[in-house]
């Protein structure tokens, strides 16, 4: 097992060292401008002046421009970035390494991304690698969204495919495959690191010595793994929990990167707050001292990492986890049934709002609410995307029941359908809503099994007869511990599977990397509740996957219904996904 490598940080301390140790001439802080760049050319002219207050960064200490344009940083740290203020695009590069000779940055005047009311866009998961169907699909999705416009994309990890199990050469090879179709987009782009993307630490024939190892070869493409920029009111974060140590892959801010965050934060005291990041944060070890330093402003979270859409509430604050562009790893639909797709995301006067788009898909419709159990009046919500004109008339009915008109509010990008729904009126049991849209081409339309019932805990039997009512959305159970498969042998610590009955059926819960709190210590026969999420992994993905073997492994254990087949086999397992340990509670028996 390699041992941890040593941090970019810690080599770039090292290198400084070495060269003020050979006798060279060095400053001893980095010194450089933040210039309006006039003809936009990327080059300081003697008539270009500084701009002040631009902040810059060397990855810990953060600083402001003086009125010059100055500034000056401790000589630390790989790079040395800024903040790119709203109003304003980049001429040269935002990021230098800190052992180039010109660390100065030039920014020009764009009045037009001053605007407190934008688009962008979201993707993840994207496991680009050079098969040609994965470079279509990933061609085809940003042609999508250079037609959609948006004012910027982010990347939220996993750019390529598993560079963390592969060699070097092979490596780069996909970097440069999705380094070569990101730069088609026609607006700025932001990437955040994934843990596929560190490159060839599970690979035992790459050596740590090897140039690309680790997070080098990120470096190298897209420069710093975490900084700011500004856009509008908001001030933008991208954030990097991956951490290698001691031959195990954690996630976890390192102190310096907390260090940076907070003085960051401190110049911005008062702006509204988007933070991207690949892995959820109920996976992160840090996860406490990080929403403790963002709670204090008005935050949104965007990730990815789980391959399938929730919209988690962490610590107070929304955490709007995105499905996978790839969706289930190349081998169909996302785990929750969504397919490979990306999240607009539109900020306006009343806040923000997100629609989750499919690839390809030129008429959709996602039905927001309600949820799956439902009782009293209840609010009927669609959101509605065609390329196809506008929205001329939405109506929904229940069963077999007359139409009812929606009332439709109009949008940038997609439209928001609502009616109010009396379910007092319907005997409690399961039912079918349709939704209807209709644009210059005609119908489309939309159903969503729902469950009218005060009772929100749902017996184990009826999720698995209503799977896809269920699938993809929160859903509280309750049953007896009958397994607990949780840490080695069988997965990594604080992971793995545990097994509950009721009366009705049983079902298997995937504990995943839950962190911050970890799920409490349980035992065969422990009466539990769980809120967790029912998804289905198809049986060629766990052929191919180690991270699932678990699954495998049990499948002829699982209780009944769990394992779909066919004349030809196995096709998929169906389980429930903890998201958090917080989400798990013992009953007193």
């Amino acid at each position: 097992m390699k041992r941890g490598s040593i941090s970019w940080l810690a080599v770039a301390l090292l290198t400084v060292s070495a060269i003020l140790g050979a006798g060279c001439k060095t400053p001893a802080q980095f010194e450089g401008m933040v210039f309006e760049d006039c003809d936009a050319d990327g080059i300081r002219d003697t008539e270009e002046r500084g701009i002040p207050n631009i902040l810059v960064s060397n990855g810990i200490a953060v600083t402001v421009t003086d009125e010059t344009g100055n500034y000056h940083l401790p000589m630390e740290g790989y790079f040395v970035f800024i903040t790119t203020p709203s109003g304003y695009t980049t001429t040269t590069p935002w990021y230098r390494r800190t052992l180039e000779h010109d660390l100065d940055f030039g920014l020009t005047l764009r009045p037009e991304e001053a605007t407190s009311e934008f688009v962008f866009v979201q993707i993840t998961d994207i496991h680009l690698d050079t098969a040609e169907e994965h470079m279509a699909l990933f061609k085809q999705a940003v042609e999508e969204i250079n037609e959609i416009g948006p004012a910027f994309v982010v990347a939220t990890g996993d750019l390529v495919n598993e560079a963390d199990g592969v060699s070097i050469s092979q490596a780069r090879e996909w970097f440069d495959a999705y380094s070569s179709l990101v730069s088609d987009f026609d607006m700025p782009v932001y990437n955040a690191v994934g843990n596929h993307d560190v490159v060839g630490i599970h690979c035992e024939e790459v050596a740590e010595t090897e140039p690309g190892y680790n997070k080098e070869m990120y470096h190298d493409y897209f420069g710093p793994t975490y900084h700011s920029f500004d856009w509008g009111p908001y001030h933008c974060l991208v954030l990097d929990p991956n951490e290698f140590v001691d031959g195990r892959q954690v996630y976890r801010m390192p102190d310096y990167q907390l260090e940076w965050l907070q003085q960051d934060l401190a110049h911005r005291q008062g702006n509204p707050l988007l933070v991207f990041f690949h892995e959820p944060t109920p996976s992160w070890e840090s996860r406490t001292e990080v929403l403790n330093l963002l709670e204090q402003h008005r935050v949104t979270m965007f990730s990815g990492h789980w391959h399938f859409d929730i919209l988690m509430d962490s610590q107070g604050i929304l955490e709007q986890v995105t499905g996978a562009l790839c969706g289930e790893w190349w081998f169909g639909p996302c785990p929750d049934g969504k397919p490979c797709g990306y999240r607009l995301i539109s900020i306006d006067a009343e806040g923000i709002s997100s629609f989750y788009k499919g690839v390809g898909e030129e008429r959709q419709i996602n039905i927001t609410s309600p949820g799956v159990v439902v009782s009293g009046e209840a609010i009927l919500t669609a959101q509605i995307y065609t390329e196809h004109s506008t929205i001329q008339e939405v109506s929904y009915w229940v069963d077999d029941s007359k139409p009812m008109p929606m009332s439709i509010e109009e949008g940038e990008l997609w439209d928001t359908a609502t009616a109010l729904w009396d379910t007092t009126r319907v005997e409690q049991g399961y039912h079918t809503i349709i939704i209807e849209a209709r644009d210059e081409m005609g119908i489309f339309s939309r159903e969503k099994e729902v469950k009218i019932i005060e009772e929100e805990t749902v017996p184990l039997g009826e999720l698995v007869s209503h799977f896809e009512a269920y699938r993809g959305q929160y859903t509280n159970v309750r049953g007896q511990v009958s397994l607990v498969a949780m840490g080695k042998p069988y997965a990594e610590e604080r992971s793995g599977a545990i097994v509950i009955l009721d009366e009705t059926g049983g079902m298997v819960i995937i504990v995943g990397e839950c962190r911050a709190p970890p799920p409490p210590a349980l035992a065969s026969g422990d009466l539990i509740t769980v809120k967790a999420v029912p998804v289905s992994y198809s049986w060629d993905f766990l052929k191919a996957s180690q991270e699932f073997g678990l699954i495998q492994q049990f499948a002829p254990l699982l209780p009944e219904g769990l394992l779909v087949s066919d004349e030809a086999g196995p096709k998929e397992v169906r389980v429930m996904r903890l998201l958090s340990g917080e989400d798990v509670q013992k009953l007193s028996r």
